[in-house]
């Protein structure tokens, strides 16, 4: 999991204006992150050589040129009134950081990464409409993962997120036929339940812990009961039980172990 994406790979970008997004210049490989990530993947596959998949995670491009208003000293709020004034300008930076990024799962995955964690973002109901949406964040979405897909045996976890200034919530129906071969979503917040998202995208599920409740605020036995029923209820086949999303840096290890130590009970 890494939440300094997006700052690295624009760290020189200023937009004032939307129209300033016609003339950006990014890095690519050279990117010091870059390596960075490129350096973890290949270390990982030394370390565990064929005990564990590794899956790095990637932003979506709107959320990378989100993330340039946000740490460039504006905001996100600017990012979306500049999408409403001007979406064309707004589009040619996506799309610029839309083929870094698919230059860089060509990276990764020749270092040896199993594929992709790709956050999925921008899909809550109060941000873009689903037709708003369809035209300017699922083309590059679809940019990322299809590359993905060209390397034999490469595989994408989905995750479909919503950030808390919209409450959390997200629209993972949007995700429909994306091409996925595992999806998470936030089962507590998004009006989807995990059987409900196993009829949705056809494909296996990952999640059923909230990470804003019982992960962090119950007790160690609330954790191993809720694993045991949310295991009972789903069934073991196309299931990965995980968090609904990133659970806070200072977590309890404990509190993690015990979760996997009652879904190995099962």
């Amino acid at each position: 999991m890494d939440d300094n994406f997006g700052h690295f790979l624009t760290k020189d970008v200023h937009i004032e204006k939307a129209e300033d997004w016609r003339n950006i210049q990014l890095p690519g490989r050279n990117c010091e992150h870059y390596k960075n990530m490129e350096a973890l993947i290949r270390g990982a596959v030394e370390k565990v050589g064929q005990e564990a998949m590794i899956f790095p995670t990637m932003w979506s491009p709107f959320k990378i040129a989100s993330f340039t208003y946000v740490f460039g000293g504006s905001s996100d709020e600017v990012f979306m009134k500049h999408c409403e004034e001007d979406p064309d300008s707004v589009l040619a930076g996506v799309k610029a950081i839309a083929d870094v990024l698919e230059d860089w799962v060509d990276g990764f995955m020749e270092a040896g990464a199993d594929g992709l964690y790709y956050s999925g973002q921008f899909s809550e109901p109060a941000r873009f409409s689903a037709e708003i949406w369809e035209k300017m964040v699922k083309p590059f979405d679809l940019q990322i993962l299809d590359r993905v897909h060209t390397w034999e045996n490469k595989y994408n976890i989905v995750h479909i997120c919503g950030e808390a200034e919209h409450n959390f919530t997200a629209s993972p129906e949007r995700y429909v036929g994306y091409p996925g071969d595992l999806f998470n979503w936030d089962v507590h917040r998004d009006q989807l339940s995990l059987e409900q998202g196993r009829e949705c995208f056809n494909k296996p599920v990952l999640g059923g812990l909230d990470n804003h409740g019982i992960l962090i605020q119950g007790s160690l036995k609330d954790i191993a009961e809720e694993t045991k029923h949310i295991i009972r209820k789903f069934g073991k086949k196309g299931f990965m039980l995980g968090a609904d999303c990133t659970v806070p840096a200072d977590i309890d290890i404990e509190r993690l172990k015990t979760a996997i130590q009652a879904a190995r009970e099962m």
